[in-house]
């Protein structure tokens, strides 16, 4: 059934036929063997994102009945962030066997084909109307073509994923065997986060700290380990640098996850979705469960169905509790930079170093 959240206006666009059968052949790598340059040096992960969006286009735009939803997702790319991941980690041991570099694209296509495919449910879920200052693909084009294609596109990325590892069987023969490293037998995590986000426990700071990181850990944490997992093995890494990067990955998801959370409450232009839709729906976050421990009455506030968004909002900001947050936020970072010590000084280290500033500063 159609969420009656989103407007009719949007839903009444012409809905292509859906096969159940419909599958994505993989197109094979073109035969080329020279690494991007950028003046005179290898072209480092930011570098090659471009490649990320062409091979992308290659993968999904193919004359299937999902075309028109996937050059709508693909006008609007996003800063590409689990790619950037994947290419990182593929490039942090650049002295150990590893797999070619359009291993790592077609790995770096997969987890952003995931991502994708997690904000069209989720705008599905939440109602949302907007993705990245444009119409939602459930709003643009109904809500039962949106899910169909978020399936279908989760599907053609795990497609993407085997057949890399089946053109590179010895650098990934060790998948599964590094303790705490998450892989694909993991990505029902994602389902997991979003279930347990609706089930908030009572309002007990302690209670739903612990709450939000699971959720953070799930939604957001799970694509990022999977990132860094299927990149650093890609390049190489062994068990501890692996478990070294599942650190980097969930303390990256919760400063990312924090300042997200930061900016809907204190919007601005450069958003690309309307302010406070978890205020709307009253979702705890970070720096409201920070504004709960610092506001005297906040709870009942919070509890009020008299209390607007707009006057929680007000109160968030003015009480400082969005301000919290962030320095919750760095202390994630920080702990996630030194968990790359145990790899050697690279542009790729340095590039994910990078990341964690333009998260706190984004």
């Amino acid at each position: 059934m159609d969420n009656h959240a989103l407007p009719s206006a949007h839903r009444q666009d012409a809905r292509p036929t859906v096969h159940p059968g419909d599958q994505v052949a993989v197109l094979p790598r073109p035969s080329v063997t020279t690494q991007p340059v950028v003046d005179d040096k290898p072209a480092g992960p930011v570098e090659l994102l471009p490649l990320v969006t062409e091979r992308l286009h290659e993968i999904l735009i193919t004359g299937g009945d999902f075309d028109a939803i996937y050059r709508h997702v693909l006008a609007a790319p996003g800063k590409r962030v689990r790619a950037r991941l994947v290419l990182a980690c593929a490039g942090l041991l650049p002295d150990v066997a590893a797999a070619p570099q359009h291993a790592a694209i077609d790995l770096a296509c997969a987890m952003e084909m995931l991502h994708e495919s997690s904000l069209l449910h989720d705008d599905i879920c939440d109602g949302s109307l907007l993705r990245r200052g444009a119409p939602s693909v459930p709003a643009a084009f109904g809500v039962r073509i949106a899910a169909r294609a978020g399936f279908h596109m989760a599907g053609a990325a795990m497609q993407v994923v085997a057949q890399v590892l089946a053109d590179n069987l010895g650098v990934f023969a060790g998948i599964g065997d590094a303790p705490g490293v998450t892989y694909a037998d993991r990505l029902s995590d994602l389902s997991f986060g979003q279930l347990i986000e609706t089930l908030p426990p009572a309002v007990d700071a302690t209670a739903l700290r612990r709450h939000y990181e699971l959720v953070a850990g799930a939604k957001t944490g799970t694509l990022f380990r999977l990132a860094c997992s299927y990149g650093g093995t890609a390049g190489g890494a062994d068990h501890d640098r692996l478990q070294a990067l599942m650190q980097y990955a969930d303390q990256l998801a919760l400063a990312f996850q924090i300042m997200d959370d930061v900016r809907d409450i204190e919007g601005g232009p450069e958003l690309g979705k309307d302010a406070c839709g978890d205020l709307d729906r009253r979702v705890p976050t970070w720096p409201v469960i920070e504004w709960l421990a610092l506001r005297p009455g906040a709870r009942d506030m919070w509890l009020s169905t008299e209390t607007s968004s707009a006057t929680l909002q007000t109160d968030l900001v003015e009480s400082g509790a969005t301000q919290a947050a962030r320095v919750v936020a760095v202390q994630a970072t920080e702990t996630a930079s030194a968990a790359l010590d145990i790899f050697p000084s690279t542009p790729a280290r340095a590039d994910l170093r990078e990341l964690l500033q333009q998260v706190i500063n984004r």
